[in-house]
Order: C-alpha cells, then sequence, then structure tokens
C-alpha cells in the first residue's frame, strides 16, 4: 500500500511545530527519523493530513550535560547513542544498548525521541527511559511542563501530549559513582542466535 496524500512541511522552531500541530487540530504527526511512522503511513494505520518535519531544529539535537543529568534533544538518534554522543559518567552504558537496537540503518534515522513519542511497548527506548528515571520536558503552544517518562507514556501507542503540545529533549539522570545498570534484550526474530541477549 502507499500513503494518503498529505501536506508536508518543515518547521523552523519548536514554536512553529507546535503552532502547526495546534492549528491541524489533530490532523498533523511530528516527523524526524520515520522509522516508526513511515510504515504506519504506509500500511495506512496513521493518515495525516499534514507532515511536520522537525530534522532542522537545532534545539532538538542539543546535548547539554549537568551535574546530576544530561538533557538530550529529543531529534538525537540512536546512531548519535551508539557513537559516544554522551557523556560516560554516570550513563556510560547506554552506548552498548543504543548499539543493540535494530540495525544500523534505522539506528541511523530513528530518534529517540521519536521512539519514545511512538509508545510501542516492545520499544527499547521506552522501557530503559522508564528505568531509568529520565524526565520529559515538553513544550506545546501554551507553554512548557516536564513529566516523568512512565507517566508520559500512557498506554500502548498512547502518551500524555495534549494539543499542540511535542517531546523537546529528555532529561537524563547520571547514575552514581556506584551504580549499575543492566538491560537483556528478548529477541523473537528467526535469525536471532540467541533469544536473551546481554546489552
Amino acid at each position: 500500500m502507499k500513503p494518503c496524500a498529505f501536506d508536508f512541511v518543515r518547521a523552523a522552531s519548536v514554536a512553529e511545530a507546535a503552532r502547526l500541530l495546534a492549528d491541524a487540530d489533530g490532523a498533523a504527526r511530528l516527523v524526524a527519523g520515520a522509522q516508526s511512522l513511515g510504515p504506519m503511513l504506509n500500511l495506512r494505520l496513521a493518515q495525516p493530513r499534514v507532515l511536520v518535519d522537525i530534522t532542522g531544529i537545532p534545539d532538538l539535537t542539543r546535548i547539554e550535560e549537568a551535574d546530576d543529568a544530561v538533557t538530550v534533544g529529543a531529534c538525537v538518534t540512536t546512531a548519535n547513542v551508539e557513537d559516544g554522543c554522551l557523556p560516560e559518567r554516570g550513563l556510560g552504558t547506554l552506548s552498548g544498548f543504543a548499539a543493540n537496537i535494530a540495525y544500523r540503518a534505522v539506528r541511523n534515522r530513528g530518534t529517540i525521541g521519536g521512539s519514545l513519542c511512538h509508545a510501542d511497548p516492545a520499544a527499547d527506548w521506552v522501557s530503559m527511559l522508564c528505568v531509568l528515571g529520565a524526565e520529559c520536558l515538553i513544550t506545546g503552544v501554551n507553554g512548557k511542563r516536564r513529566l516523568p517518562a512512565d507517566q508520559f507514556v500512557t498506554g500502548a501507542y498512547e502518551t500524555a501530549l495534549g494539543p499542540g503540545e511535542m517531546l523537546e529533549a529528555l532529561r537524563i539522570p547520571r547514575l552514581s559513582g556506584r551504580g549499575r545498570c543492566g538491560y537483556y534484550k528478548v529477541r523473537r526474530k528467526a535469525n536471532s542466535p540467541s533469544p536473551l541477549e546481554p546489552c
């Protein structure tokens, strides 16, 4: 199948993207990597009237360090994390974790924010960000707010985003010097050598 017809708009800022979402009254979707949205468009499981491209917005690819946490823009890709864009101190395990998500071609395009906003229960980033206690930084036409990741995802393919709101960034707490994190991924692919693989 092919997607239904839609308009395509490139937003220049977070404020403009939020305004475009609000103006479309629920008929617009944001697009960055499109690794989740693309197949849904092709199968017509999603039929937006407008796609808003947010890949050119600098604020969405920023990485800001603080002593206790790192703020990661929603359009930072999984490949960026795999390649070490996040600081090792307190977040070193995320590079290996990211390397075990899908395939490199998918990681090159797929974004952390897109994965969380898609809210697929099987998605790697959804579970990891909830476990790490990440905080979602949300921007909308009525201002900004913060929400823990485990409250941001409200159900399968559902989030707490309201009309005219978008995920701008994630604040990920650093693990303490004594903190440790482990991750096992259950794979059900026929070509997978093992159903359980440590990350």
